[in-house]
C-alpha cells in the first residue's frame, strides 16, 4: 500500500496559524500598552491632586502631572466641598483598534490654612 507524502504540511499549518499568533502577540502588547499608560495617568492625576490640595497653582499643577505621564495628555482641575479634584485624559493607538481614551480622577482633601 503506498502512503501520501507529508512533506510540507507543516509549512502550510504555520502558515495557517501565523496570522492568529500575531493578532494575539499585538493584542497582548496592546494590553500592555493600554495598562502601563493607565497606571502612568492614575499616579499623575493623584500627584496633581495632592499638590492642588497643598495649594499649589494651577499651571504647576498641570505641569506636575504632564512631567510624570508625559506631554500628550489633558488635565483638569477644580476645588469643591474641601476637596481638590484632578482629571487626567489620554489616548493609547493601538494596531488593529484605533485609538483607546483612557480617564483618571483624584480628590485631594484641603489642607487646613493656620
Amino acid at each position: 500500500m503506498a502512503t501520501k507524502s507529508q512533506s510540507g504540511s507543516a509549512t502550510a499549518e504555520v502558515a495557517v496559524l501565523l496570522p492568529a499568533v500575531a493578532i494575539l502577540v499585538a493584542l497582548v502588547v496592546g494590553v500592555g500598552a493600554v495598562g502601563g499608560e493607565q497606571v502612568r495617568i492614575q499616579q499623575a492625576a493623584s500627584a496633581a491632586a495632592r499638590e492642588l490640595a497643598r495649594g499649589t497653582d494651577e499651571a504647576q499643577v498641570t505641569g506636575i502631572a504632564r512631567r510624570i505621564a508625559g506631554p500628550k495628555i489633558s488635565v483638569g482641575s477644580s476645588y469643591g466641598g474641601g476637596y481638590g479634584h484632578v482629571v487626567v485624559l489620554s489616548g493609547v493607538a493601538l494596531p488593529l483598534l484605533g485609538e483607546v481614551h483612557l480617564r483618571a480622577e483624584a480628590n485631594a482633601r484641603m489642607e487646613q490654612q493656620p
